[in-house]
């Protein structure tokens, strides 16, 4: 089967930049996007020419769609989150999030990248707003209609961001972030949901690419009317929760004993936050965060990034075998719809920021492992290293390997 047609005026390749949702909630002055033409400037330079961005639906309206004014952020755990990457950077800014949004679009223009546009909402970045009773209004709102307001709250923007002219820098437009995995509708009756959102979009706006996004690699979950295969690549996520399940998720973990586990013990720093003190500012974020946001933030990074290159020489096989068996399986079901592919996340799995084995030699190695199954496949779209804006170390540190990976994959 050929390749899938695109639009004219989107690039062959996309080398995509994770703004995540930190490109709002760590917006503040002296943040890595308090000035965000910077943060937009420094794409170029590292060859990226697309950012996937949390365009805040239910931050620029409200549920009944009137627009919002300035709405306050703040940071994932107060007074904590130090070893945390992305959530850990912001500490609190006011924002008008639709004047944000429009204005990443004109960056765009004028710094020449695409945008794709979704939502974390009903998976993790809600817990940034400050007021509790937007975080309730969005929180609260019917499970079974969700999807149509992602939709809904998408076509609005999606109609501003038209009467100004900017979307032509729109790569595609995802309903939401891993819907598997996010507080949404599951098995048929959400992938019904999931088709007419799609639908729904589609129909408003046939000028632009709308699709689902994905991460479990089950296209028995992906509607047939997506216009893009995206499926996450975390081929590593088996090994790092083989460390949580040595650790914090072990089922003889005891919160009030935690150096019982030998493990626990060896990565522990010696100074740790007790385990009820932490989860008190903590309790607004998702469940499925606590336990390893705790042991992030109380770890010894040395001995931590000693225990990953210790066993890393037993994990890269599975590891490898694993990304070469699911590019494939996701290749073959992107080219049986006749859809362009696309990467935007993956990696092993969420560092911490004190970390550098993403950025050793073996972490990099890896990564452009990944891009060159991409490029081998034929994927129009690749994210390299599990997180990569300017709030993260590689952003800082490995600017010219950015720049090396991605051009491998654009150019390939």
């Amino acid at each position: 089967m050929t390749a899938p047609a695109l639009p004219e005026h989107l690039p062959r390749r996309m080398a995509i930049c994770s703004y995540i949702w930190s490109w709002i909630a760590c917006g503040g002055p002296g943040e890595p996007y308090g000035d965000l033409e910077a943060a937009c400037a420094g794409l170029g330079p590292r060859g990226f020419n697309c950012v996937r961005a949390d365009v805040g639906l239910n931050w620029c309206f409200d549920l009944e769609g009137r627009r919002r004014g300035e709405m306050d952020f703040g940071p994932w755990i107060a007074g904590h989150g130090q070893n945390l990457r992305t959530v850990g950077k912001g500490h609190g800014c006011r924002l008008n999030v639709l004047e944000r949004v429009l204005r990443l679009l004109e960056l765009a223009r004028k710094y020449d990248f695409y945008v794709i546009t979704t939502s974390w909402e009903y998976q993790d970045s809600t817990w940034h707003v400050v007021d509790p009773v937007i975080r309730a209004q969005v929180m609260d709102y019917p499970l079974q209609d969700r999807f149509m307001l992602l939709a809904q709250q998408h076509d609005r923007l999606l109609a501003a961001i038209k009467r100004e002219g900017l979307q032509d820098r729109i790569a595609f437009v995802e309903v939401h972030n891993e819907p598997e995995f996010s507080e949404l509708p599951k098995e048929a009756a959400g992938t019904r949901q999931h088709t007419e959102a799609l639908a729904f979009l589609r129909e408003k706006h046939p000028d632009l690419l709308i699709c689902g996004d994905f991460a479990s690699h089950n296209p028995e979950i992906v509607p047939e009317n997506s216009q893009v295969y995206d499926q996450h690549m975390y081929s590593g996520a088996e090994w790092a929760f083989h460390f949580y399940h040595e650790t914090v998720l072990h089922p003889d973990f005891d919160p009030q004993n935690p150096r019982a586990l030998p493990l626990v013990d060896f990565v522990l720093r010696e100074n740790y936050t007790p385990w009820d003190e932490y989860m008190v500012p903590a309790q607004n974020v998702r469940e499925f965060w606590r336990p390893i946001d705790w042991l992030y933030d109380n770890l010894d990074n040395e001995r931590h990034d000693y225990w990953w290159f210790l066993h890393f020489g037993e994990w890269e096989p599975k590891i490898k075998r694993t990304a070469e068996e699911t590019f494939a399986k996701d290749a073959a079901e992107a080219r049986r719809r006749g859809l362009p592919q696309v990467l935007d996340e993956g990696g092993i799995f969420y560092p911490p920021e004190g970390s550098r084995f993403d950025e050793s030699a073996a972490g990099k190695g890896y990564f452009e492992y990944l891009g060159d199954l991409a490029a081998e496949h034929g994927y129009w779209g690749f994210m390299p290293t599990t997180y990569c804006g300017p709030e993260q170390p590689v952003w800082r540190e490995e600017p010219d390997w950015l720049a090396k990976v991605n051009g491998r994959f654009v150019e390939s």
